[in-house]
């Protein structure tokens, strides 16, 4: 029978190797693993290039010419996106950034198809009140502010997705006045 895996176990391994070994070690998870890689360039400061990267992965589900033809819209692709990305960092701002990134790429989608399903509609509000929730949580209401404004004021009316958005808003940052 095969022992289970179990984190103290691999550290109890990991702190048998010497420096060299465990850097060895470092580069060849980089090497096969792509998000092993990300990860460690994460670290550095090399974080906007996958937040550039993770954002283009949500508008091209989205948003019009950044593929040939017609967007996907395909909610699992958006938010895998959304899932890995935050396996790559704990920063409140660049996860709200993605967040907010989400709801912007749907709200367009939104408005330029005006799809008849309530999920186009729900799904971008949720992620709006999670966002507005993080970004109020770590006091990062004015960075976004004007972000969350015109996330509202561009919204379409379809299934009152505009006065959703609207009230969200305002639980943060008070009247909306257009």
């Amino acid at each position: 029978m095969m022992k289970k895996f179990t984190i103290p176990h691999l550290k109890k391994q990991l702190a048998q190797k010497t420096k060299e070994e465990l850097i060895q070690e470092i580069a060849t998870l980089c090497q096969k693993f792509p998000h092993v890689k990300e990860y460690y360039k994460a670290q550095e400061s090399d974080i906007q290039e996958i937040v550039t990267k993770y954002k283009g992965i949500i508008e091209k589900e989205f948003i019009e010419g950044k593929t040939r033809g017609f967007p996907k819209a395909r909610f699992s692709v958006a938010r895998k996106a959304l899932t890995d990305f935050k396996k790559l960092t704990t920063d409140p701002a660049l996860i709200a950034e993605m967040m907010l990134t989400y709801v912007e790429s749907i709200s367009w989608f939104n408005s330029e198809y005006g799809p008849d399903v309530e999920d186009f509609y729900t799904k971008p509000e949720e992620m709006f009140e999670q966002a507005l929730a993080m970004i109020k949580k770590h006091h990062l209401e004015d960075k976004f502010e004007e972000q969350a404004y015109t996330i509202v004021e561009t919204a379409c009316e379809g299934w009152g997705h505009r006065d959703s958005l609207q009230e969200r808003y305002e639980e943060v940052y008070g009247e909306f006045i257009e």
